[in-house]
């Protein structure tokens, strides 16, 4: 009775630490190496680098000059409803020049971001703050009914 009960317990506390299995994602686009080598500066246009490599992520907005095009792609882990890990990224910018062909072509990894910290600040409003009561009966009275003049 008791390597039953001791065979039992093994076999719960291996399936809890089975279940500790990280969720895992995969996001974006997925560099091909070869498709990139099919890219040249000076060569390729746009239409060119839809074909080889599909539809971009992105698009730059604020370019003065050309288009850029981001292909994005990031693998994700993460414990039941833990914080996502970012394990890894990959960019590939690809920008254009005036006449829509490839300018440059950068491949960027994890490593190369940057940790933005973000501004606590909070904007000042006008008026005043007005507590509960004052928000609920605040309009008690200012209300007119059709017909009536002030």
């Amino acid at each position: 009775m008791k390597q039953l009960k001791t065979g039992l317990c093994i076999a719960v506390l291996g399936l809890a630490l089975s279940a500790c299995e990280p969720i895992k994602m995969d996001q974006g686009y997925h560099l091909d190496p070869e498709q990139l080598a099919l890219i040249e500066t000076g060569v390729t246009n746009k239409d060119a680098v839809q074909q080889i490599m599909g539809s971009p992520s992105s698009i730059a907005t604020f370019q003065t000059e050309g288009d850029a095009w981001y292909y994005i792609s990031s693998k994700t882990e993460h414990y039941a409803f833990f914080e996502k890990e970012v394990k890894s990224r990959n960019i590939v910018i690809v920008l254009f020049d005036i006449d829509d062909v490839v300018a440059e072509v950068a491949d960027l990894s994890l490593e190369d971001g940057q940790e933005i910290e973000v501004v606590q600040r909070e904007t000042p409003t006008g008026g005043r703050e007005l507590g509960l009561l004052e928000q609920l009966f605040g309009n008690l009275g200012r209300f007119n009914t059709a017909g009536e003049e002030q």
